[in-house]
């Protein structure tokens, strides 16, 4: 089969959660069918990465994205119906891209991610097309309104209202839908019960996160991009309000917060027995050095890859109801699941007194993405639904 993959990002390198998904289910494509991948290069240096998706693909292309016209599309854009993002993302560039590949190439599946670039095929009639909407941007910014007290919160409101109508709009005019997590899956039929939607999760790499007995001290670790609202929330949670109880029982504990671009208010918060590293080349070494993975997730949707990383590394997971959302996973088994302060605290102790808890915890979490989470796993059921879509327009 030939696709057309639109990817918003250059999936590679894959360091972070869409480029991730969408490198790896590229790299699955290209084993059966003939991947054209097509991006926004947000930089120069990305120019270079295209090399290593062309190694495999049919074909790969970039298109430059201008900071300063998206800033331009939004205030032109923004008594417009549609999410600012939309307009954010939107280029003629892109367009004519997208328009001359479709006239010049056979296509017989477009696979769009994220609304974002399912706008430039929402009018494309005659080849079946996949909408992957990750999450539901919807359901997201619903929870972030709910503990967001900055001054952008009136434009969150705008936004998410806007983002409810438009995500669910342009997921009918494809031919089938995906989302990472059943959170997202039932909060959008909710919305429209007549949505053709699946599930299909994010996966891990399980030749490159293998478990580790590094033992090192007490630490705790928390990563994720970190100017992304919902990580910055709850590593900046995390430290005011639940780490002095842990600090109160074991008084040598450190905390290292590890991913890219730390905001300011991330970056205050290093001190003697708390390091806020920015980016690093290889997320393992901390993933080796860490006694517990701490993720007291308030917001966000769909599921954290952060999370299956430290599964498949073999570190136990303290997480909110929220974080364990979207992962097959049992609580007390596979996870620790808390939603206050003193809870959250008393089982980081818990895992920091008893060895065997954290050992039991870290070997049930890794069987588990042995099983459910295996990237070639993952590729066959998009295969399934590509099937299922190509048979459906045939028919």
């Amino acid at each position: 089969m030939r696709i057309l993959f639109l990817s918003l990002r250059c999936p590679f390198p894959p360091h972070r959660g869409d480029r991730i998904r969408n490198y790896s289910f590229i790299k699955q494509l290209a084993k059966d069918h003939a991947v054209t991948v097509v991006s926004f290069a947000e930089s120069r240096e990305e120019t270079n990465n295209i090399k290593e998706l062309r190694s495999f693909c049919e074909r790969a292309e970039l298109v430059p994205f201008s900071r300063l016209q998206a800033r331009k599309n939004c205030i032109f854009n923004f008594f417009s119906k549609n999410p600012l993002q939309i307009h954010y993302w939107r280029s003629t560039k892109m367009q004519r891209m997208i328009d001359n590949l479709l006239q010049q190439m056979d296509f017989e599946l477009v696979h769009a991610h994220l609304f974002r670039m399912g706008q430039y095929v929402a009018d494309c009639e005659g080849v079946p097309k996949m909408l992957d909407l990750c999450d539901s941007m919807a359901l997201n910014l619903s929870r972030r309104i709910e503990i967001d007290r900055s001054a952008i919160l009136p434009l969150l409101k705008m936004e998410q209202k806007r983002v409810r109508d438009y995500e669910v709009e342009i997921a009918r005019v494809f031919d089938h839908s995906t989302v990472v997590a059943q959170c997202d899956h039932d909060y959008l039929l909710k919305q429209d019960s007549d949505l053709n939607l699946s599930v299909i999760p994010v996966g891990i790499d399980l030749d490159y996160f293998q478990p580790s007995n590094t033992d090192g001290g007490l630490n705790l670790l928390f990563t994720g991009t970190m100017d992304y609202f919902p990580n910055y929330d709850a590593a900046i949670y995390f430290h005011n309000e639940i780490l002095p109880l842990i600090v109160a029982k074991h008084s040598e504990v450190t905390f290292s917060i590890v991913g890219n671009n730390p905001t300011n208010q991330v970056k205050q918060l290093a001190s003697d027995n708390v390091t806020v590293t920015g980016y690093v080349p290889d997320v393992r070494v901390y993933f080796n050095r860490a006694t517990v993975f701490v993720s007291p997730m308030r917001s966000g949707s769909g599921l954290q890859v952060k999370h299956l990383e430290a599964m498949a590394m073999g570190v136990p997971i303290v997480t909110t109801t929220i974080g364990a959302m979207g992962i097959e996973a049992i609580a007390s088994q596979d996870l620790l699941v808390a939603d206050t302060p003193h809870d959250f605290a008393s089982h980081v102790n818990m895992l920091l007194n008893d060895r065997e808890l954290r050992e039991s915890i870290g070997n049930s979490g890794r069987k588990l993405i042995e099983e459910k989470y295996d990237w070639q796993i993952l590729g066959k059921r998009l295969n399934e639904v590509y099937s299922q879509i190509t048979e459906r327009k045939a028919c």
